[in-house]
């Protein structure tokens, strides 16, 4: 596949077309690390960091509840020299 550079402002940027894109399985608006190895440009996209939100909104909702066994463990009082 051939593409030209263009200048973007005070910088320089290429079209990726839709099919390389689909191939590549990114997104317009995905985040990519750019780096020159042995003369070429690779692009690679950037793994978006999870938060904890995230993570607890792709967690079934089953397994945020409390059990009996947690609040057992909330409830418990210290034995040591616990903060």
């Amino acid at each position: 596949m051939h593409t030209n550079i263009r200048k973007w402002g005070n910088s320089a940027g290429t079209i990726i077309p839709a099919n390389i894109l689909q191939e590549a399985g990114l997104e317009i608006g995905d985040a990519l690390d750019a780096q020159v190895v042995e003369g070429r440009v690779i692009l690679s996209p950037v793994e978006a960091e999870l938060t904890l939100e995230d993570l607890l909104a792709g967690s079934p909702k089953e397994n945020l509840a409390i059990t009996d066994e947690d609040r057992e463990w909330l409830d418990a009082s210290g034995v040591g020299s616990e903060i």
